[in-house]
């Protein structure tokens, strides 16, 4: 989450400007945090998501709202779960139209009963890790669960970019050995870390999408149905926030994963559908 004096300018900003002045003020701002919450590119995640008009949905990370009026638009209800006063005040200055007030319910805490047909996590999985038979629980019959976070194994980390959360060359894929910065910032799991923690929850029926270049920015959704091709993936941009470093060449090196029929292992993020058990 930004620092409170970030958000009380991206809040200033919102209420003082339209959504469709957003493109604008991402140019002219050119600073990381309004291009993370005010980005339109934001919503690809979800876009293609199977939801209808009836569906109610749990978003577990609103954060500013990036990806909340997609699912405003796209669902039938929307319960978000803000994560400080000052983050609930963005959402409410951010959606105030008519039907979108209609549809949003801001929440601070995680709700004891209902049930949802989807509930979202986006980003800062971590937080949520303890949490999960809980968020089990809320799931309606038939109802999905989506998790989108990086793999701290995936491609752009070895190939020279920051950890996602605690910052850092190798961080993730050295295992975090600093344990206090993981405390304090959060981290990411690899494949096989997000699916035993979720199948422990007590979730099964994974389905594994692959957001590229990542989860927050994501210019094309792949599957195991649908494997990006050879030379597809060209861009070297990511981590937008931080510096970085070129280790090898990304293009090469992913047309070499795909060959070797592991790309899967090494993608940049995931999304991941899951569905209760039992």
């Amino acid at each position: 989450m930004e620092d409170a004096e970030v958000l009380k300018e991206l809040y200033e900003t919102i209420k003082q400007n339209s959504k469709a002045d957003y493109a604008g003020i991402i140019e002219q701002r050119a600073s990381y945090p309004y291009l993370y919450h005010l980005s339109q590119i934001r919503e690809n995640l979800v876009s293609f998501l199977p939801f209808d008009k009836d569906m109610r949905v749990l978003e577990c990370n609103p954060e500013c709202g990036a990806l909340t009026g997609k699912l405003l638009a796209m669902a039938g209800g929307v319960t978000a779960l803000a994560e400080s006063e000052l983050q609930e005040k963005i959402l409410r200055e951010r959606f105030m139209e008519p039907q979108e007030r209609e549809k949003l319910d801001i929440r601070r805490q995680l709700p004891e009963h209902g049930r949802f047909d989807v509930i979202l996590i986006a980003g800062h999985f971590y937080r949520w890790e303890k949490q999960l038979p809980a968020l089990r629980e809320l799931l309606a019959p038939g109802g999905k669960f989506y998790v989108a976070d990086a793999n701290r194994i995936g491609l752009k980390y070895l190939a020279g970019c920051q950890e996602e959360y605690c910052g850092g060359y190798f961080t993730g894929i050295d295992g975090y050995p600093d344990a206090a910065a993981v405390g304090r910032f959060g981290r990411s799991y690899s494949r096989a870390e997000y699916t035993r923690l979720l199948q422990e929850a007590g979730f099964g029926g994974l389905t594994f999408y692959y957001p590229y270049p990542d989860h927050k920015f994501p210019s094309v959704i792949y599957s195991d149905e649908w494997l990006p091709q050879k030379g597809e993936l060209a861009e070297g941009r990511s981590n937008y926030d931080r510096d970085r470093v070129a280790c090898f060449n990304e293009r090469v090196m992913f047309d070499s994963l795909l060959e070797e029929g592991v790309f899967q292992t090494f993608s940049n993020s995931f999304l991941i559908e899951a569905v209760q058990e039992g």
